[in-house]
Formats: structure tokens, sequence, C-alpha cells
């Protein structure tokens, strides 16, 4: 298990919160997915076997957000 934290550009509400960790959430090998809407990061844990990070970059850039 790895866990990386990830600067998330463009969140602004609890919708965008639930958004991002919905998004992580559904990724298989993720073991969990906690945002904080005013740092504006997502702290993620997760499976490197399964997933790279660009994997999870990805899933946040599809639910309409930026890397930071």
């Amino acid at each position: 298990m790895e866990e990386v934290q990830l600067k998330v550009l463009g969140m602004a509400c609890a919708g965008c919160q639930a958004a991002v960790e919905t998004a992580l959430r559904s990724l298989d090998g993720v073991f969990s997915a906690e945002v904080d809407l005013e740092a504006k990061t997502a702290r993620v844990s997760y499976d490197p076997a399964k997933l790279a990070r660009t994997d999870l970059q990805e899933a946040i850039e599809k639910a309409g957000y930026k890397i930071g």
C-alpha cells in the first residue's frame, strides 16, 4: 500500500469534494480517499500493483478538476 497527497485545483464546495472522493474511490486498487476542501488536497491510499499515480490524476481530471 502507498499513500500519496495530491493538490486538487478547482474545488469550491462540498459537492466538488464529494465528486473527487467518488472518482478516486471508484478505482480498483484504492483503499481510501479523503479530500480536504480547505487545503485543496486529496490523500489517497492505494495498491501500486494495480494503479499508478497517473491513474489517480486521470480520475481527478475526468471528474473535472486539475492537479496542482
